[in-house]
């Protein structure tokens, strides 16, 4: 793995006597007012029935419903859910790199706020990056109950981009991702729109990190709708040939 660069600092700097957690997710939340109480309250029990010591960054990404007013009223009840609200949705990207940058953790990343992983699975992620032999461990979704539509949008790009890309994943965009700080820091991710995944698994290749892919299922959404439509795949088709004709 190449040498890292030293470390950044966050948009929110530590407070006098305020500890380090050893994980930080950044849960990126639009319209998920249906969503957010099971999807953040499983996530704590996971966390602390492993004895994991964690913030959980519940970003409100531009929400048109009573998703910001929920995660506030959380956070007020407990300590470890930081909330951060972005006025106007500016895209998928935006918002986990907007939670990603308030992470204090030794360990960061971020998981969807759909409910469609497990919070216990989230956690096996976590625990298989803390062995220390990886620098990176995301989500294989071997399972899929999403929908004909979504399957075939994914079955399209899955084809589509080894054409352009080397990467050795059988689903980039397979998430909770969750990395070491420094690894974290040497991909540097920038995309605001859905091509930020693409982005950390083509700089992490290109890093020579070490990339542990857990097996899960990925279930179907009960409340809520899917931000995956066919423009996403346009827009996937775009960035991937805009990010290879400028040689990154």
């Amino acid at each position: 793995m190449r040498t890292m660069p030293e470390r950044e600092e966050t948009f929110r700097p530590e407070k006098p006597g305020e500890s380090t957690p050893e994980l930080s997710l950044a849960i990126p939340l639009y319209n998920e007012a249906d969503n957010v109480r099971s999807v953040v309250g499983e996530l704590v029990r996971a966390l602390e029935d492993a004895g994991i010591d964690y913030e959980l960054v519940l970003v409100d990404n531009g929400s048109q419903d009573e998703t910001g007013r929920i995660i506030d009223e959380m956070a007020q009840a407990n300590p470890r859910l930081v909330p951060v609200h972005i006025p106007v949705n500016q895209g998928y990207g935006w918002g986990i790199l907007t939670g990603l940058r308030h992470c204090r953790g030794r360990f960061v990343g971020y998981a969807w706020g759909d409910n469609q992983i497990r919070a216990q699975d989230v956690v096996r992620i976590f625990q298989r990056l803390r062995q220390g032999d990886v620098d990176m461990a995301k989500a294989l979704r071997v399972q899929r109950h999403d929908g004909w539509q979504r399957l075939l949008i994914t079955r399209v790009y899955n084809a589509v981009f080894p054409l352009f890309f080397p990467v050795h994943s059988r689903d980039v965009n397979g998430c909770p991702k969750i990395f070491t700080r420094e690894a974290y820091e040497a991909i540097n991710p920038q995309s605001r729109d859905w091509f930020l995944d693409p982005e950390i698994m083509i700089k992490a290749h290109r890093l020579g990190l070490r990339i542990a892919e857990v097996p899960v299922i990925f279930y179907p959404r009960t409340s809520g709708k899917s931000k995956v439509r066919w423009k996403t795949v346009l827009e996937f088709v775009r960035n991937m040939i805009r990010y290879r004709m400028r040689g990154e």
